[in-house]
Protein backbone atom coordinates (compact mmCIF):
# COMPACT_ATOMS: atom_id res chain seq x y z
CA UNK A 1 0.00 0.00 0.00
CA UNK A 2 1.19 3.34 -0.86
CA UNK A 3 0.80 6.49 1.12
CA UNK A 4 -1.99 7.75 -1.10
CA UNK A 5 -3.99 4.65 -0.45
CA UNK A 6 -3.49 4.95 3.30
CA UNK A 7 -4.96 8.40 3.23
CA UNK A 8 -8.13 7.07 1.71
CA UNK A 9 -8.73 4.48 4.46
CA UNK A 10 -11.23 5.50 7.12
CA UNK A 11 -9.83 6.46 10.48
CA UNK A 12 -10.45 4.31 13.62
CA UNK A 13 -12.07 7.10 15.59
CA UNK A 14 -14.36 5.70 18.34
CA UNK A 15 -16.90 8.49 17.88
CA UNK A 16 -17.50 7.51 14.30
CA UNK A 17 -17.89 3.77 14.95
CA UNK A 18 -21.54 2.73 14.76
CA UNK A 19 -23.08 0.74 17.64
CA UNK A 20 -24.12 -2.80 17.08
CA UNK A 21 -27.79 -3.73 17.17
CA UNK A 22 -27.28 -5.65 20.53
CA UNK A 23 -27.82 -2.47 22.57
CA UNK A 24 -31.52 -2.41 21.63
CA UNK A 25 -32.12 -5.81 23.29
CA UNK A 26 -31.52 -4.62 26.88
CA UNK A 27 -34.92 -2.91 27.36
CA UNK A 28 -36.68 -5.87 25.77
CA UNK A 29 -34.90 -8.32 28.08
CA UNK A 30 -35.80 -6.20 31.14
CA UNK A 31 -39.45 -6.15 30.05
CA UNK A 32 -39.47 -9.92 29.50
CA UNK A 33 -38.08 -10.54 33.01
CA UNK A 34 -40.12 -7.90 34.88
CA UNK A 35 -43.54 -8.64 33.34
CA UNK A 36 -43.92 -12.14 34.90
CA UNK A 37 -42.48 -10.93 38.21
CA UNK A 38 -44.99 -8.07 38.40
CA UNK A 39 -47.84 -10.42 37.42
CA UNK A 40 -46.93 -12.91 40.16
CA UNK A 41 -46.67 -10.11 42.74
CA UNK A 42 -50.05 -8.65 41.77
CA UNK A 43 -51.73 -12.09 41.92
CA UNK A 44 -50.25 -12.77 45.37
CA UNK A 45 -51.52 -9.41 46.63
CA UNK A 46 -55.04 -10.01 45.23
CA UNK A 47 -55.21 -13.50 46.73
CA UNK A 48 -54.14 -12.22 50.16
CA UNK A 49 -56.77 -9.45 50.06
CA UNK A 50 -59.60 -11.81 49.08
CA UNK A 51 -58.69 -14.68 51.38
CA UNK A 52 -61.51 -15.35 53.91
CA UNK A 53 -60.74 -14.62 57.54
CA UNK A 54 -60.21 -17.52 59.89
CA UNK A 55 -63.25 -18.18 62.00
CA UNK A 56 -61.44 -19.95 64.80
CA UNK A 57 -62.15 -18.14 68.05
CA UNK A 58 -59.35 -17.83 70.57
CA UNK A 59 -60.00 -20.00 73.57
CA UNK A 60 -60.09 -18.40 76.97
CA UNK A 61 -57.93 -20.36 79.36
CA UNK A 62 -58.06 -19.92 83.13
CA UNK A 63 -56.18 -22.27 85.44
CA UNK A 64 -54.84 -24.37 82.57
CA UNK A 65 -58.24 -25.51 81.25
CA UNK A 66 -60.07 -23.93 78.31
CA UNK A 67 -63.44 -22.41 79.17
CA UNK A 68 -66.51 -23.08 77.07
CA UNK A 69 -67.96 -19.65 76.27
CA UNK A 70 -70.29 -20.87 73.51
CA UNK A 71 -73.99 -20.46 74.35
CA UNK A 72 -75.34 -23.81 75.47
CA UNK A 73 -78.99 -22.90 74.89
CA UNK A 74 -79.66 -23.81 78.50
CA UNK A 75 -80.14 -21.10 81.11
CA UNK A 76 -77.60 -21.31 83.91
CA UNK A 77 -77.72 -19.48 87.23
CA UNK A 78 -75.23 -18.26 89.80
CA UNK A 79 -76.19 -16.97 93.28
CA UNK A 80 -74.43 -13.94 94.68
CA UNK A 81 -75.37 -13.50 98.34
CA UNK A 82 -74.56 -11.21 101.27
CA UNK A 83 -73.94 -7.98 99.41
CA UNK A 84 -74.21 -5.44 102.23
CA UNK A 85 -72.76 -1.94 102.24
CA UNK A 86 -73.45 1.52 103.62
CA UNK A 87 -75.25 4.01 101.43
CA UNK A 88 -73.35 7.16 100.53
CA UNK A 89 -74.31 10.54 101.89
CA UNK A 90 -74.12 12.30 105.27
CA UNK A 91 -76.04 9.62 107.20
CA UNK A 92 -73.75 6.58 107.26
CA UNK A 93 -76.11 4.46 109.37
CA UNK A 94 -78.19 3.57 106.29
CA UNK A 95 -77.34 0.45 104.37
CA UNK A 96 -78.38 -1.64 101.39
CA UNK A 97 -78.51 -5.44 101.45
CA UNK A 98 -78.85 -7.44 98.22
CA UNK A 99 -78.86 -11.04 97.15
CA UNK A 100 -78.75 -11.74 93.43
CA UNK A 101 -79.35 -14.58 91.01
CA UNK A 102 -77.37 -14.06 87.80
CA UNK A 103 -78.52 -15.75 84.57
CA UNK A 104 -76.45 -16.65 81.52
CA UNK A 105 -76.20 -19.11 78.65
CA UNK A 106 -72.43 -19.78 78.37
CA UNK A 107 -71.34 -23.38 78.75
CA UNK A 108 -69.07 -22.65 81.73
CA UNK A 109 -71.16 -19.78 83.14
CA UNK A 110 -70.95 -20.91 86.77
CA UNK A 111 -67.22 -21.62 86.53
CA UNK A 112 -66.44 -18.17 85.05
CA UNK A 113 -68.47 -16.37 87.72
CA UNK A 114 -66.95 -18.46 90.50
CA UNK A 115 -63.43 -17.58 89.31
CA UNK A 116 -64.35 -13.88 89.12
CA UNK A 117 -66.61 -13.62 92.18
CA UNK A 118 -64.17 -11.32 93.97
CA UNK A 119 -64.22 -8.90 91.02
CA UNK A 120 -68.01 -9.05 90.73
CA UNK A 121 -68.50 -8.48 94.49
CA UNK A 122 -66.09 -5.54 94.46
CA UNK A 123 -67.90 -3.93 91.53
CA UNK A 124 -71.33 -4.52 93.09
CA UNK A 125 -70.28 -3.02 96.44
CA UNK A 126 -68.74 0.02 94.71
CA UNK A 127 -71.93 0.62 92.73
CA UNK A 128 -74.20 0.14 95.76
CA UNK A 129 -72.06 2.39 97.98
CA UNK A 130 -72.39 5.24 95.48
CA UNK A 131 -76.15 5.51 96.05
CA UNK A 132 -77.53 7.81 98.74
CA UNK A 133 -80.59 7.23 100.91
CA UNK A 134 -82.41 9.88 98.88
CA UNK A 135 -81.69 7.88 95.70
CA UNK A 136 -83.19 4.81 97.36
CA UNK A 137 -86.45 6.67 98.03
CA UNK A 138 -87.08 7.45 94.35
CA UNK A 139 -89.43 5.41 92.18
CA UNK A 140 -87.64 2.92 89.95
CA UNK A 141 -84.61 2.64 92.24
CA UNK A 142 -84.59 -1.16 92.06
CA UNK A 143 -84.55 -1.12 88.26
CA UNK A 144 -81.77 1.52 88.30
CA UNK A 145 -79.68 -0.76 90.54
CA UNK A 146 -80.32 -3.70 88.19
CA UNK A 147 -79.19 -1.71 85.13
CA UNK A 148 -76.11 -0.28 86.88
CA UNK A 149 -75.07 -3.72 88.17
CA UNK A 150 -75.49 -5.29 84.73
CA UNK A 151 -73.31 -2.57 83.15
CA UNK A 152 -70.71 -2.93 85.90
CA UNK A 153 -70.59 -6.72 85.63
CA UNK A 154 -70.31 -6.43 81.85
CA UNK A 155 -67.20 -4.25 82.18
CA UNK A 156 -65.63 -6.66 84.69
CA UNK A 157 -66.33 -9.73 82.53
CA UNK A 158 -65.66 -8.17 79.09
CA UNK A 159 -62.85 -10.60 78.24
CA UNK A 160 -65.35 -13.46 78.42
CA UNK A 161 -67.87 -11.85 76.05
CA UNK A 162 -68.83 -13.46 72.78
CA UNK A 163 -68.99 -10.51 70.38
CA UNK A 164 -71.36 -7.84 71.64
CA UNK A 165 -73.46 -10.08 73.87
CA UNK A 166 -72.85 -9.95 77.61
CA UNK A 167 -72.03 -13.03 79.64
CA UNK A 168 -74.78 -12.16 82.16
CA UNK A 169 -78.16 -11.99 80.44
CA UNK A 170 -80.35 -11.07 83.39
CA UNK A 171 -80.08 -10.16 87.08
CA UNK A 172 -82.80 -11.21 89.52
CA UNK A 173 -83.10 -9.90 93.07
CA UNK A 174 -83.77 -12.57 95.69
CA UNK A 175 -83.41 -9.96 98.44
CA UNK A 176 -83.47 -6.16 98.27
CA UNK A 177 -83.37 -4.23 101.55
CA UNK A 178 -82.67 -0.54 102.08
CA UNK A 179 -82.65 0.50 105.71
Amino acid sequence: MCAAQLDELPENNPSTVTKSSGGNLVPALIAIVLAPALTVGAMFFLIQMNKPEETIKPQIIEGGQPLNMEPSGEEKYYDLTSLITNLGGPIKSRYINLELKLEGLAGDFEKVLEMNEHRIRDKALAIMGAYSYEDAQLDGFQERVRVDLKKGFSSVLRKYRDGESDLIRQIYFTQFVVQ
